[in-house]
């Protein structure tokens, strides 16, 4: 049986409420009243922000979008979306998160590869279902825009996501710069890689994740940067695009907010560029690549605490890889520019 999509939620988050909760000023209040301080870009190449609020604001409102979602809008209370899938996997962010960070404080470092997977499956649902990546996503996926479900039930909701009501897309297509083609072409693209064409099996995104982490030639790599500074600008950002990509070719890159006070950084790289000893012969170094092609792969894990210049890249690469906002549990955040909106 397909997904069920039917769900009533107009308000969509494109960066989920647990993620925000996780990065909250007031963290220990109900989540209804929970907040969480918002900046506005105002000069990219200077890591400059302005502070919106010294109140912050509800997270509840923050980082969502009315039926951005969508893709059958009948009334005010029924619509089909992809909430529910989505709200599968944030459940995952949070125990893998806590879990991580957990086992790190206890001092534990060859447990957490779970964690470390199940972490950068979620963000990278993030990145795909991102309204401000439209673009990105489309230039990704673009090959598996060609194909078309063959099972009937799963066919006849793929043409819903095509043909459904869509009364908010002239406003959304507005205010994300895009064209209703593009518009309906994500979607499209967010059901094909989230739908399970059979139930219990990897979705098409979780196996472009696990051929990324598989790659005959590939080294991945992810660390763990964790913060125990009392002092107040010592938190990691938060981007309206959920992830940000510091490393230039040939690497693959991204960093992801894992909460106020913990970041994570993964990388994929061909072996080749690897930079090896200089004392290893080069037909040596063919011998060892060759062998860890044939070789299974596995992620080389590392964590770092209170390593204050890591802090201000990755603050400075969220800043840099932002759409236009970026959020904090502090007003003042290291390695950037913050001031108050004069507005």
């Amino acid at each position: 049986m397909p997904t069920q999509l039917a769900n009533p939620t107009a308000n969509q988050h494109y960066v989920s409420q647990t993620e925000q909760r996780l990065n909250a000023i007031n963290p220990g209040a109900k989540s209804e009243n929970q907040r969480i301080y918002s900046f506005s870009l105002v000069d990219r190449k200077n890591f400059a922000l302005s502070l919106e609020s010294p109140n912050g604001r509800l997270i509840s409102q923050s980082l969502s979008l009315r039926d951005v979602f969508s893709f059958d809008v009948l009334s005010n209370r029924t619509r089909q979306n992809f909430e529910d899938i989505f709200g599968g996997y944030e459940a995952t962010i949070q125990k893998s998160t806590l879990s991580l960070l957990s086992k790190l404080d206890r001092g534990g470092s060859s447990d957490i590869k779970d964690e470390i997977l199940t972490i950068f499956v979620a963000k990278f649902m993030n990145f795909l279902r991102n309204p401000f990546s439209i673009k990105k996503v489309l230039n990704t996926v673009g090959p598996l825009l060609r194909y078309e479900p063959t099972d009937p039930d799963i066919l006849a909701q793929f043409k819903l996501v095509l043909d459904g009501s869509k009364p908010q897309e002239a406003y959304l297509c507005g205010k994300l710069g895009i064209t209703p083609d593009e518009y309906r072409g994500w979607l499209r693209a967010l059901f094909l890689m989230l739908t399970r064409l059979t139930p219990d099996q990897p979705n098409f995104m979780e196996h472009t994740v696990k051929g990324l982490y598989e790659m005959p030639s590939g080294f991945p790599m992810a660390c763990v940067h964790r913060y125990t500074s009392e002092d107040a600008d010592k938190v990691c950002l938060l981007s309206d695009r959920g992830f940000a990509s510091p490393l230039p070719e040939p690497y693959t890159s991204f960093n992801f907010n894992l909460s106020s006070r913990a970041f994570i950084s993964y990388a994929f790289a061909p072996i080749e560029k690897i930079e090896p000893p200089l004392s290893v012969p080069h037909h040596v170094l063919e011998k060892l690549f060759e062998a860890y092609r044939n070789s299974r792969k596995t992620v080389r894990v590392t964590h770092s605490l209170n390593d204050f210049a890591a802090l201000a890249r990755y603050n400075q690469s969220v800043v840099s890889w932002c759409f236009r906002d970026v959020y904090a549990s502090s007003p003042t955040v290291h390695g950037v520019n913050t001031k108050m909106n004069a507005c």
